[in-house]
């Protein structure tokens, strides 16, 4: 099954997994995507991408059992002396009510490009690829397919982080498209701020809080709540469709699988 093929591990500075991490954040960030400028660090000879925030932040990589291979990775910026990446690149017009040492910010989630290909996820209709959770999808179908799987399972362990260190609300950086997106899938983004257009792709600030998380997901449908926090305490309820997963783009590339901030 897709669900065992994959390990989540929170990795520290100073061991092999972290370089693997910062290598993998590195190849999607700068060498792929273009939207970091490589600054010339490396570890043992690979080029890596870090800046100051990590420092203060919990840092997830996923891997492949079988392989090792390196093929998602997350951060959870925890409150610090350098603030969070979100104050220093968006305008923000709403902060939550709650201490600020219980505001965090997810960023740096990505894939690997072998799991943003479009690969078999979508069957062929009139000759061209059906998108990803397109009418029919489900919740099980989503959760047979490696990227999303994957960008789930890092949701999945940032948030769970984020209660451990007692992260009551959590910002994030993203393209508008992404957080209706995951509204729909039941995690409820509210409008942090206005669109960035000084970034490429133009992003906005966002805003959810970990109890919005629990109803919203809660509210949509139990197959989902259940991969995410592990048990199944709601009644009952037949399992919905849900909305589109990112829509590849021309080549067969997904537009956005995660937060690239």
């Amino acid at each position: 099954m897709v669900l065992e093929k994959y390990e989540y591990l929170v990795v520290a500075p100073g061991t092999g997994a972290y370089a693997e991490y910062l290598a993998l954040r590195h190849a999607v960030f700068c060498e792929e995507l273009g939207r970091i400028v490589p600054d010339g660090r490396s570890t043992a000879g690979v080029a890596i991408e870090s800046d100051h925030y990590d420092v203060h932040s919990l840092h997830v990589l996923c891997r492949v059992k079988d392989t090792g291979a390196a093929v998602g990775c997350s951060r959870l910026i925890l409150p610090g002396p350098n603030g969070l990446n979100v104050h220093a690149r968006y305008k923000l017009s709403c902060a939550p009510e709650t201490p600020v040492g219980q505001v965090g910010e997810i960023g740096r989630l990505a894939l690997a490009s072998s799991l943003r290909r479009y690969r078999t996820e979508g069957a062929r209709v009139g000759g061209r690829r059906r998108a990803l959770g397109s009418a029919g999808d489900s919740v099980h179908s989503i959760l047979k397919r490696e990227g999303p799987v994957v960008a789930l399972g890092l949701y999945r362990e940032i948030f769970n982080l984020a209660s451990r260190y007692g992260i009551t609300h959590c910002y994030a950086a993203m393209e508008p498209a992404l957080a209706r997106l995951l509204t729909r899938l039941g995690f409820p983004f509210e409008e942090a701020g206005p669109l960035n257009v000084a970034v490429s792709p133009a992003r906005q600030p966002y805003l959810i809080g970990a109890q919005a998380v629990r109803s919203g997901l809660a509210a949509r449908n139990s197959c989902l709540y259940q991969f995410m926090f592990g048990s199944l305490d709601l009644p009952p309820q037949r399992m919905r469709s849900v909305a589109a997963w990112p829509v590849p783009s021309e080549g067969g590339v997904y537009q956005d699988a995660g937060l690239h901030i």
